[in-house]
């Protein structure tokens, strides 16, 4: 649910783009037309009730056993997950999810339909920190203003390396240090950093080998997810705030002068924020036992 209200608020850019989102779900079309009015969605939320569908594609959530899940329509629903086709109907992309509860957020779904590099630099951009090097400068933003409980955010990073100096990637001779980029932030989850492909510098003095550096401006894109360890759902917030620590190590060089390895780190302070709950949560949370050992 939650990830349907963010893609309504990027609808003007999903259309700019030329993508129409839709949604499919066993939900009946009573209830979606209902959820449509609340929460003000205007593209097309389509009713799979007896999962015909669903089915046919293969994604419906076999782990579930028919009625499980006496307050909560669990039986018929999909794996989350999206497909971004083309203009002929043909999937191009599919982002799918084992946990029932995991989703991209809206603005992620944005970045991956569209590959249009993230603007961090606008106004629209709450979450942000700068930290300037010597010869590199790293902007962090977060594309969400908020994190919620397993909704996937994308954190972007840009690196701005000075002009006549590289950085090295993965695959550089054992001489060089790669550059790397880690996050660490307590009840976070952390994906894979998505680096841009390097390119290869010749280095005559390495007796004209081809070595992958980056340079100018570099962005490397991170997914971050709030767990449970930070939110609970049903149970509001028991903090405001989750902290997100950023680290680039690195080594710059240029055609001169290779300087020693070096780090730069800055640290994030991200709002939390609850779900869009789907109705009857507030009754399966207070039923369910509290205690993990009670039968």
């Amino acid at each position: 649910m939650t990830q349907l209200v963010e893609l309504q608020q990027v609808l003007p850019e999903l259309h700019a783009a030329g993508y129409r989102p839709y949604a499919i779900s066993n939900d009946t079309v009573e209830r979606l037309a209902d959820f449509a009015g609340r929460n003000g969605i205007t593209y097309s939320l389509l009713s799979d009730e007896d999962s015909a569908v669903i089915k046919r594609f293969g994604i419906m959530n076999t782990l579930i056993q028919p009625g499980e899940g006496k307050h909560m329509r669990w039986y018929g629903i999909p794996y989350p997950g999206t497909y971004i086709t083309d203009s002929a109907g043909l999937i191009v992309r599919k982002e799918f999810h084992q946990h029932h509860a995991r989703r991209a957020s809206g603005r992620t779904l944005l970045y991956l339909a569209t590959g249009i590099e993230p603007d961090i630099d606008t106004d629209a951009v709450d979450v942000r920190a700068t930290v300037e090097g010597s010869v590199v400068n790293l902007d962090a933003a977060l594309l969400d203003p908020t994190l919620r409980l397993e909704v996937l955010s994308t954190l972007v990073c840009r690196l701005r390396v000075a002009d006549g100096f590289h950085l090295y990637a993965a695959g550089a001779p054992d001489a060089f240090m790669p550059a790397t980029l880690t996050v660490e932030g307590a009840g976070i989850r952390v994906g894979a950093p998505s680096w841009p492909e390097p390119h290869r510098l010749d280095m005559p003095l390495m007796g004209g080998e081809a070595v992958p550096v980056w340079e100018g401006d570099v962005t490397v894109t991170i997914p971050v997810t709030a767990t449970s360890d930070l939110i609970r759902l049903g149970h509001g917030l028991d903090v405001s705030e989750a902290v997100l620590d950023l680290r680039l190590n690195f080594q710059a060089c240029n055609d001169d002068t290779c300087m020693m390895p070096d780090h730069l780190q800055t640290r994030l302070t991200v709002p939390l924020a609850t779900l869009v709950e789907p109705e009857g949560i507030k009754t399966y949370v207070d039923r369910a036992p509290t205690d993990p050992t009670s039968p």
